[in-house]
């Protein structure tokens, strides 16, 4: 299954996160709020985030930051 995450240009939080799946092979999908406002529209109403990074991994969501992946 492919994750989603959504990210803004400058969040070293992002950045982050992007690394770490990256470094565990995780097959995910990479959308900049930054670039398409419709996603940040969409992170709003359907996940009630007010802030990124969000990650998306089928039913479950995770908002913000959360260190190490486990």
């Amino acid at each position: 299954m492919k994750s989603t995450v959504y990210i803004k240009d400058g969040c070293p939080y992002c950045t982050k996160l992007i690394d770490e799946l990256k470094g565990n092979g995780v097959d995910f999908q990479e959308i900049n709020i930054s670039r398409d406002r419709h996603a940040l529209k969409e992170i709003k109403s359907k996940y009630n985030a007010t802030r990124v990074p969000v990650l998306v991994e089928g039913d479950k969501v995770t908002v913000g930051y959360r260190g190490k992946l486990g």
